[in-house]
């Protein structure tokens, strides 16, 4: 039998299912894994948190304290002449020290140490990803809360890109609010997903569109899309693969922008302009719904 180790994806889902009372297995259930894994995942925290560093390591920290300068005696020296002077006794690694110093479990800080990071370094993707793991800020739909499917509070916006002809980098990026079914769309000149990501944070704080959380699915153009819900404080949640009718939504509007846009017509001469009123004239329309009601009438009614 093939074993894996958990992801620190897994690790936040798992939390986040055991912060809103589920159990074991029901967690393991849903996650797709054995409810004994989560059991020993837990249970390895727990000792983790248990351990008290100063009492298994009581004659190494007493050393530390005392030999250590950051002028002319390093963590790695501190450590080098303490497993000589001190056969018997229980030393860690010069990692581990670092480890402690990191995460302010003993009394060092970082800037007592002899060398410094230097400032000015550019922040790499793989920074936002793990911002985006740690703050739980990018989940899986399994994990978004029930009360979003009520759609009785404006905010929870769904989004989408509609494409044009075959090879053309110009398409639509449709957003629709779940509540009122409110639709914004925006003009895409390029399918990059930082571009996508920027257009669609300006899009938003511009036209002070009100963002509870976001809804996506899969595609190349929305995977730095995190970092708008990062920048704005919310979820973003990503839908299973093939998964189109978990932004049933979204897909239902696409098809009312058809009918101004239909399905293989080119993308380059349209204009912002031109969205905009297509938008209007969406948002105009009476619901059967809503009781043909329109998505502005039902926008009053919520704010």
């Amino acid at each position: 039998m093939n074993y894996k180790q958990l992801t620190k994806e897994k690790k936040a889902q798992i939390d986040i299912l055991l912060e809103q009372g589920l159990s074991m297995r029901k967690a393991a259930e849903i996650l797709g894994i054995c409810h004994s894994t989560i059991s020993r995942y837990k249970a390895n925290i727990y000792k983790k948190r248990k351990i008290n560093i100063d009492e298994k390591y009581d004659i190494f920290m007493r050393y530390l304290y005392t030999h250590y300068d950051y002028k002319t005696c390093s963590i790695e020296v501190c450590v080098h002449k303490f497993k000589k002077t001190h056969l018997n006794a229980k030393c860690p690694s010069v990692k581990q020290v670092y480890n402690w110093i990191n995460e302010g479990k003993i009394k060092l800080n970082k800037k007592d140490l002899c060398y410094k990071k230097r400032r000015g370094k550019k922040t790499s993707m793989m920074s936002h990803t793990k911002w985006n793991i740690d703050h739980k800020t990018v989940l899986p739909i399994s994990l978004r809360p029930k009360y979003i499917n009520k759609r009785d509070e404006l905010g929870h916006l769904e989004i989408d890109s509609i494409l044009g002809k075959k090879n053309e980098y110009d398409s639509i990026i449709s957003i629709v609010d779940r509540c009122s079914r409110r639709v914004w769309l925006i003009k895409s000149k390029y399918k990059n997903e930082y571009y996508t990501d920027k257009i669609i944070h300006d899009y938003l704080i511009r036209n002070e569109i009100k963002v509870k959380s976001i809804t996506v699915d899969n595609g190349l153009e929305f995977q730095a899309l995190g970092l708008t819900a990062k920048k704005l404080g919310v979820k973003l949640y990503k839908c299973d693969p093939y998964c189109s009718f978990q932004r049933g939504t979204n897909e239902r509007t696409n098809a009312l922008v058809r009918r101004f846009i239909p399905k293989g017509n080119s993308m380059k001469n349209i204009t912002q302009y031109y969205l905009d009123n297509i938008s209007f004239e969406i948002n105009s329309m009476p619901r059967k719904l809503f009781d043909y009601k329109c998505a502005y009438d039902i926008e009053l009614k919520y704010k």
